[in-house]
């Protein structure tokens, strides 16, 4: 198992989840659960999760980006595949069907998604915790992915800076973004209200947390970024 820290502080924890300067976390249903408080998250999200990854989250995409959401999880999967490997903002896990890793991890902040995963994907270790404070200590994954979750945060910055800390050198990690592309991705913009912001912006804050793009495609309002530590 890869090593536990304090998200707040980065100190190692005990083996019944405390830090040494007096926070305590706890294990819900076997989900590792490092969220203090009840964060905010997405009710329609939360209302569609028990089909998300058979209905909603397909038939969105091959409206939206005219491809299948397979298709994207399979690219990102195999590039960003590591023996250690974390997805960010995994929801229901879907990804780790086309991901090769022995030390699998999943995070997100919805228990209600983490529970699914627990479910259906047994390999794969639940952690509920803040994209933005990573429980893991620096250079923990040899692979990574954040699949359409970066640009839904409040600091999309801390949380490119936070993957890049916990990859090793070399790791690889797989990006989906809604990125400035045409009247679709004003539109999901508008309804998720988020800024929406360019390719190239994000390539940028990549490139100034350490790491390099090695690859991207763009499938409508969607970009795939492929990356890796420098």
């Amino acid at each position: 198992m890869v090593n536990l820290v304090c998200p707040q502080d980065k100190l190692p924890l005990t083996s019944d989840l405390k830090c040494p300067k007096g926070h305590v976390y706890r294990q819900i249903d076997g989900i590792y659960d490092f969220l203090l408080g009840e964060p905010k998250n997405s009710d329609v999200l939360e209302k569609v999760a028990p089909f998300y990854e058979g209905i909603y989250a397909p038939l969105g995409f091959l409206i939206t980006g005219r491809t299948r959401y397979s298709t994207i999880l399979r690219e990102a999967g195999f590039y960003s595949s590591g023996e250690e490997f974390l997805d960010i903002g995994t929801g229901p896990g879907k990804i780790f069907d086309y991901v090769s890793c022995q030390q699998c991890y999943g995070l997100d902040i919805s228990l209600r998604f983490l529970r699914i995963l627990k479910r259906n994907r047994k390999n794969v270790t639940p952690i509920r915790g803040d994209a933005m404070s990573l429980p893991f200590s620096d250079e923990s994954f040899s692979g990574a992915s954040a699949m359409f979750v970066i640009h839904m945060l409040s600091d999309p910055v801390q949380a490119l800076s936070e993957m890049s800390r916990v990859l090793k050198r070399k790791g690889r990690c797989s990006l989906g973004l809604l990125t400035k592309n045409g009247w679709v991705a004003n539109l999901l913009a508008k309804w998720w209200k988020l800024e929406l912001r360019s390719e190239s912006f994000y390539i940028g804050l990549i490139e100034r947390s350490g790491l390099k793009v090695t690859g991207e495609k763009q499938m409508g309002p969607w970009s795939l970024l492929k990356c890796e530590k420098t």
